[in-house]
């Protein structure tokens, strides 16, 4: 009897071990859900051919020497559309500075949705005034390049090609995350 005694006394610290892991990890991302930490690693080159905001496909390589501001984002996304005040007024602060913002709008419904279309994008680009680089993912490989899972997602890469802050979710103008993505870029401009 003292046997079954013990594996049963086994299995439930085990368990509590485990809901204490799991517990400890909810609290750590609930005190700052818009950053995945995934520690500093070179930024895959993107190769999208269909682009707004610019006359050429940007190529990672030509940034190099910038700080760069990965959205992706998809217009018909109420948590991306509440965001873009905010990365527009990055793109006015800082531009002049050193910083590329690039939108990657990664459709997330089928084609018949209308999220695949150039000029409906287009036309989102206009009604948020948005001026800045935008990339059409329409068959999500940037996106699963850089392992997105959530609209809006940001990749901020510094001026030798590194991802070094990775987040999602929306943010407003002046709140608390904004202020953490104002700093953040501000201190790589800097460096």
């Amino acid at each position: 009897m003292a046997r079954p005694t013990a594996l049963l006394l086994l299995a439930l610290v085990s368990a509590g071990a485990g809901a204490l892991a799991l517990e400890t990890a909810r609290r750590a991302q609930a005190q700052n859900p818009l950053t995945l930490a995934r520690g500093a690693r070179p930024a895959p080159a993107w190769s999208n051919t269909s682009w707004l905001n610019t006359d050429h496909p940007l190529a990672l390589d030509e940034l190099r020497g910038k700080v760069v501001l990965l959205n992706f984002w998809v217009f018909t996304c109420h948590n991306c559309t509440n965001t873009v005040p905010s990365l527009v007024d990055f793109d006015h602060q800082y531009r002049d500075q050193g910083l590329t913002l690039v939108g990657i709008h990664t459709p997330e419904f089928p084609p018949y949705a209308g999220e695949h279309d150039r000029g409906n994008v287009e036309r989102a680009l206009a009604r948020y005034h948005i001026e800045y680089p935008n990339a059409q993912d329409n068959d999500a490989r940037t996106w699963n390049l850089y392992g997105i899972r959530f609209w809006p997602s940001f990749v901020l890469i510094d001026k030798r090609g590194v991802i070094r802050y990775e987040g999602y979710g929306e943010f407003h103008l002046h709140d608390a995350s904004y202020r953490l993505w104002d700093e953040r870029i501000r201190r790589l401009l800097a460096e």
